[in-house]
């Protein structure tokens, strides 16, 4: 029978993968499923669509009341992954994957999470700002949620990594992306026709998605202390590697107290004879180190 020892490697699961744009469609995804099946609980219970919006909506999506966001702080996090029509959300994880695909690829999956992250949170302050600028003390009942702004972060971030980059290359030479960025900023704008007092908060997240990449490209990385704080909080409640010995050395090797070679001296009455005879010709100190030990042991055990 052997042994061979192997180092255990995780598979790559739903849960526990390495892939970050993995990670913000799942998440994306289940906010959006936990808020349907939540709304049809409302629904089969004959309870209004706006008490599902009062009471359960408007917990997930940034207030603009200055009161309010005091009391649902959470909700400066919680807006970048909240949607609850079908159809808007299915665009939003389209663009979402396009972008953040680009984004990952080209500059590195660590940046991806930050950059959304930072471009959802700038659309959300810059939002609850204007709001209360432009309606002072009537912001009650305004409340925003910042997916398609956090996508157009990553937008604007792909296409000023590489604007040339060319989707569909074997169909005229590509479309570059720049042009697909386009195309997203028109399709975000028209959906905010009705309101465009978003039309700031969305402006801000496309600048953030900017600056987040020209700072990249002069060394300052705004994400690295958000993937430090990631490592530290994962590795805190990660259980640390026994440091024990490995099958091989507990089958094979170390199975006793006693040292596997030593070297036994033989002590006889004519060797000894020799080492005296060479001490009364030469001296003492011509004897090496051998025949020193074998002279002291001889002289304990009365040889």
């Amino acid at each position: 029978m052997g042994y061979r020892d192997y180092k255990q490697s995780s598979s790559s699961t739903l849960w526990n993968t390495a892939n970050p744009l993995v990670l913000l469609i799942i998440l994306n995804a289940l906010v959006f499923i936990l808020l349907n099946f939540l709304k049809s609980i409302y629904t089969f219970s004959s309870l209004t669509e706006a008490s599902f919006y009062q009471d359960i909506y408007h917990l997930f999506a940034m207030p603009a009341d200055p009161s309010t966001f005091l009391s649902r702080p959470w909700t400066l996090l919680t807006m970048q992954f909240s949607e609850v029509k079908l159809f808007v959300a299915i665009s939003n994880l389209f663009w979402l994957w396009t972008f953040a695909y680009l984004v990952q690829d080209l500059v590195g999956s660590d940046k991806l999470i930050p950059l959304y992250l930072y471009s959802g949170t700038v659309s959300a302050l810059v939002f609850f700002l204007t709001s209360n600028l432009i309606y002072g003390n009537q912001v009650v009942g305004i409340y925003f949620t910042g997916v398609a702004s956090a996508v157009l972060g990553l937008a604007v971030a792909a296409a000023t990594i590489a604007p040339q980059y060319r989707f569909f290359p074997m169909i005229g030479g590509g479309i570059p992306l720049w042009i697909i960025s386009l195309v997203y900023l028109l399709v975000d704008v028209s959906s905010m026709a009705r309101n465009p007092i978003l039309l700031i908060p969305h402006a801000a997240a496309g600048l953030m998605g900017f600056l987040f990449v020209k700072l990249l490209n002069k060394g300052i990385d705004l994400g690295a202390w958000m993937n430090t704080l990631a490592h530290n909080v994962t590795t805190l409640f990660k259980p640390k590697k026994k440091q024990g010995k490995t099958v091989k050395e507990t089958t094979f090797y170390n199975q006793g107290s006693k040292a596997p070679f030593t070297k036994k001296i033989n002590l006889s009455q004519q060797r000894i004879d020799a080492i005296l005879d060479k001490i009364n010709q030469h001296g003492y100190e011509k004897l090496t180190d051998e025949e020193k030990k074998i002279l002291n042991r001889a002289s304990k055990e009365d040889i």
